[in-house]
């Protein structure tokens, strides 16, 4: 016994990672592991959760994540010259969790409170994490709490049409002063709208009637260092505040969007005097957690192809695929949805003559075919008789009859809007132009708008 004591005390450097597994085993930590489901495996040793010898060092340990019900919770560990990795739910080894990062299983609410840890490996030993927590929302949409937005009941009516509120969701990470919110256009008697303040000194707007502006949010030391270039922490919303004439109420219509790119985690409400109180942007699970964090999942829920897209101008901005150097005409993956679009053509008799096919990224003649493009986008063009031969649809019901479960089955798909739907309150989001086709995009509106609260994160 005491020999066996030593010999697990004592791990040899150079050992391989068989060995070391083998050796580890030996120690107590071998036999068969199980995942969520019970199902048990004992093709490999386990790691176990338990120190020995020099590990690697972890400098980057798992952190909590909230998700709602049906949403995986994501884990990551960075530890430089790991050679094995185990994860463990509750203190259990889960069967298969082998690499840096683990997807649990789609949460039920009585994961909430359970814990996650990793063992990392080396040649030299072991070492394990802390314990990461996963929370379910108790809100199925995965909006925030209440109290997410702030005092909205003390917010002054407006004098102009509405009341536009700001609220810090960094985490603390910075101060009011240091997150600025800026809008330019012309408002409703054609004068000039101007304004460019910080959250601290201006935590409140009295919005007036705009057309078709962009309000844009950055985190930056002070304001000149607020800006709009790609080493930037800036992101913006759209929105459109009109009436016809001076006898028609006020209208507002806008939106969160990840047309063009993600920079900051950003969401709405919007509550107007028709009871309209509704929610759209970034779900409450994605702003609680770091930014590192986001960028490390969306990595691990698109494939490769797409990595370029969160690494091009990390960590600033994670960039639709059309901005991506490598989907472009030249790129290593312009060709990427090319066997797919013949397929769409072939398959529903489509008239290149009357429809030119797109060329990379998805870049379509005209934007005239709305439902094709998205039906593209979204794969779920390729069934036969679903369009005509012009590249309308054949049932103009179609959407109505297309779950939103039944959006991006396999590639090739836009893996970047899938993201921002999975992680967007209601599964809604504006990941490409026209995701407001089927009413699947972010948009809001309504008469008569009182409040609009915009949560700004890091």
């Amino acid at each position: 016994m005491i020999r066996s004591t030593n010999r697990c005390r004592r791990i040899a450097p150079g050992l391989t990672s068989l060995a070391l597994l083998t050796l580890l085993t030996a120690c107590g930590g071998g036999g068969g592991s199980s995942d969520t489901t019970g199902s048990t495996s004992t093709s490999a040793p386990t790691i176990p959760f338990a120190n020995s010898g020099s590990g690697p060092q972890i400098t980057v340990q798992p952190a909590d994540q909230t998700v709602s019900a049906g949403q995986r919770a994501f884990f990551f560990v960075t530890a430089p010259g790991a050679t094995g990795w185990q994860w463990y739910k509750n203190g259990v080894a889960i069967a298969g969790a082998t690499a840096s990062s683990y997807f649990a299983t789609s949460a039920v609410s009585t994961d909430d409170g359970s814990t996650f840890g990793v063992a990392v490996a080396s040649a030299t030993g072991v070492t394990t994490s802390t314990l990461a927590k996963a929370h379910i929302n108790p809100n199925a949409d995965g909006s925030p709490p209440a109290a997410f937005w702030g005092n909205v009941a003390g917010l002054p009516a407006a004098s102009n049409v509405m009341t536009v509120s700001f609220v810090n969701q960094t985490g603390g990470k910075y101060p009011d002063a240091q997150v600025f919110w800026k809008i330019s256009g012309t408002n409703a008697s054609g004068g000039q709208v101007n304004e460019f303040h910080s959250i601290a000194d201006e935590p409140v707007y009295d919005m007036p009637g705009i057309n078709s502006a962009r309000m844009y949010f950055f985190i930056a030391p002070n304001q000149a260092a607020a800006t709009t270039s790609n080493t930037s922490y800036y992101d913006f919303i759209e929105f459109n505040v009109g009436r016809s004439n001076s006898s028609q109420p006020w209208n507002f219509n806008g939106d969160t969007t990840r047309v063009d790119a993600f920079g900051l985690k950003l969401a709405i409400r919007l509550q107007c005097a028709d009871g309209t109180d509704v929610q759209r942007g970034e779900d409450y699970g994605t702003f609680l957690e770091d930014r590192s964090v986001t960028f490390q999942k969306y990595l691990g829920e698109v494939s490769s192809t797409f990595a370029s897209t969160a690494t091009q101008y990390a960590p600033y901005r994670i960039v639709e695929p059309g901005t991506a150097s490598n989907f472009g005409a030249n790129g290593a993956n312009a060709a990427y949805y090319n066997a797919y679009i013949d397929q769409v053509w072939a398959a529903n008799g489509i008239d290149e003559n009357i429809v030119p096919k797109p060329t990379p990224f998805l870049r379509f003649a005209d934007g005239s075919r709305p439902d094709l493009i998205a039906a593209v986008e979204r794969h779920v063009a390729e069934k036969p008789g679903t369009f005509k031969a012009d590249g309308t649809l054949v049932n103009p019901s179609f959407w109505s009859t297309e779950p939103q479960s039944a959006f991006y089955p396999a590639e090739p798909s836009n893996q970047y809007a899938r993201f921002w739907h999975t992680h967007g309150i209601a599964g809604l989001a504006y990941g490409f132009s026209y995701d407001d086709v089927g009413s699947h995009s972010s948009d809001v509106g309504c008469n008569n708008p009182q409040h609009l609260i915009v949560a700004i994160g890091w």
